[in-house]
């Protein structure tokens, strides 16, 4: 019976191990991507970038398929080892898969705009409102303005920490 399992692909192997399992061996690979913006000198960029880097999920019927696996260009091992393959929740696949946006399946990373008002929803600001600023890297942290006494102060947060008014 086939489950969802994650293979690691050597390093920017991984679109290529996702091609050669779905075109040649016809299996389920699910390569989730994220649309990512970044400042190259004086231009935004808009990158894809792999959700999870190195790392992808297939629908793999193990102990059967375990050398045609792991013998596919690319592939690094299947996370678990041979003795212990640890399979995937579907709903762990799915919950993945509801964080995509329109035709392109790129999940949006990007929630709030600049000038944006938000609340710190948690740590030390808690209920302190603000207005969103910038993101600050690709690994969710954002800058806001809080607005304290007649003074806006820039403060750095994790996005989870922040949502909209």
């Amino acid at each position: 019976m086939r489950h969802w399992h994650i293979i690691q692909s050597k390093p920017h192997q991984a679109d290529r191990v996702a091609m050669q399992l779905q075109e040649l061996l016809a299996l389920e690979v699910y390569n989730p991507k994220i649309a990512v913006r970044a400042v190259r000198g004086a231009r935004k960029v808009t990158r894809v970038r792999q959700l999870f880097p190195n790392y992808l999920f297939a629908r793999l019927d193990l102990p059967a398929e375990w050398k045609t696996i792991t013998f596919t260009r690319g592939v690094a091992r299947v996370l678990g080892g041979w003795e212990d393959p640890r399979p995937v929740d579907d709903a762990v696949i799915e919950a993945i898969r509801t964080q995509e946006t329109g035709r392109d399946r790129l999940i949006a990373y990007y929630r709030f705009r600049p000038q944006e008002a938000v609340v710190v929803r948690s740590g030390p600001l808690k209920d302190l409102y603000g207005l969103f600023d910038r993101y600050v890297d690709e690994g969710g942290r954002v800058r806001i303005l809080l607005s304290l006494v007649g003074y806006a102060a820039a403060v750095e947060l994790e996005s989870e920490q922040i949502a909209k008014v």
